[in-house]
């Protein structure tokens, strides 16, 4: 789960929600892009599904926990049971796909965290599990190093994106992304001066004019917290929804 602040108050939107957007990002690539990549970039965060319908409680901030604040001990195996339901639910493409977007991400997560021993093992065991089901999987595929390497790299771009349209990823923000020939091409993304969550973006990779997103969230109470664990399960429980959007435009 993670968080945007905005006028109207705070709003917790989903993991699968961000990933949704993710989909909705590729979806408006400026190249045609294979159905499967397509799918593995709207569906990268399949493994939280359990989780995001039953958030575990953060009592030092009064909130779900946001993504972050799951340790790998907890993730990696959700990953891993992510890219089995992928496997099942649409073959091996898809779950290749997912598969290696979980590598990027525990490679990084190695990088940048200061782990205790049961995360760093996590981690690493998603990677040494994982390797020799990728390989097969992209032999039985027929796909070259190359192609692989671009499509995991719109995923992980698609991703990086939309937590930034989420309100995740503060701006402005750097953005690396493939062209059409695999080559690294780098993006830069601000957000328009008093105009929150309308965005600029430079150079344009995508096929229209423009680009408006949008998916939907839980509002938080005014306060931004929950007095315990109960409250957050009973707001767990209601209906109601809210729709969020986000714009991004080329620097004019």
């Amino acid at each position: 789960m993670l968080f945007r602040r905005q006028d109207s108050g705070v709003l917790a939107i989903s993991q699968l929600t961000h990933a949704w957007i993710s989909g909705q990002i590729m979806r408006a690539w400026s190249e045609s892009l294979a159905e499967p990549l397509l799918l593995a970039a709207e569906q990268h965060d399949i493994g939280w599904i359990d989780w995001e319908t039953a958030p575990t409680f953060n009592a030092a901030t009064g909130r779900p926990h946001l993504f972050r604040e799951v340790d790998a001990s907890s993730h990696a195996p959700m990953w891993t049971r992510g890219v089995e339901r992928a496997f099942a639910a649409w073959g091996a493409h898809v779950a290749l796909l997912i598969s290696r977007h979980g590598d990027v991400i525990y490679r990084r997560y190695a990088d940048r965290h200061r782990m205790a021993e049961s995360d760093a093992k996590a981690a690493q065991n998603y990677l040494d599990v994982q390797a020799p089901i990728e390989s097969a999987w992209s032999r039985a595929l027929g796909l070259e190093a190359r192609a692989l390497d671009k499509e995991t790299a719109l995923v992980a771009f698609a991703d990086a994106l939309s937590l930034a349209l989420c309100g995740d990823l503060k701006t402005p923000l750097d953005l690396e992304a493939p062209d059409r020939n695999g080559e690294v091409v780098v993006m830069r993304l601000a957000e328009r001066p008093g105009r929150p969550y309308d965005f600029v973006l430079s150079p344009w990779p995508f096929r229209m004019n423009a680009l408006a997103v949008e998916g939907e969230a839980r509002s938080l109470p005014q306060s931004g917290r929950f007095t315990d664990e109960a409250a957050m399960r009973a707001w767990l429980a209601l209906p109601e929804r809210v729709v969020f959007r986000a714009s991004l435009a080329p620097l004019a």
